[in-house]
């Protein structure tokens, strides 16, 4: 491995349910020499996650499918930031596969 760098590979990630129908895999998480955590999200067909308050900036790009925000429907290859202290209602009717980063979020 070259210096300085670090891999993940998702097929390696172990993965989480954390709402029917919505599973996550930890690519990365924040520590002391890097805030910065990130993950892949998927969401079946129908599923929604319910209200999201932001607590720290996020970063989210639809790579597959569509993601709706309580807003609008976002499709695969959109970008989305969100700041700290908004709020949105996540869901996909389709089905999406998101990659999220955290890129101020260490966790202890």
């Amino acid at each position: 491995m070259l210096a300085g760098f670090e891999v993940s590979h998702a097929d390696q990630a172990p993965q989480q349910q954390v709402a029917e129908g919505i599973a996550v895999k930890m690519l990365r998480e924040g520590d002391d020499n890097s805030t910065l955590s990130a993950m892949l999200i998927e969401f079946a067909p129908g599923a929604t996650f319910g209200k999201e308050i932001h607590e720290s900036q996020e970063i989210l790009f639809v790579l597959a499918g569509e993601f709706y925000d309580g807003e609008r429907v976002h499709p695969a290859g959109t970008l989305i930031t969100a700041q700290e202290g908004s709020v949105r209602w996540p869901q996909s009717q389709t089905g999406c596969r998101l990659l999220v980063l955290y890129p101020n979020r260490a966790t202890k």
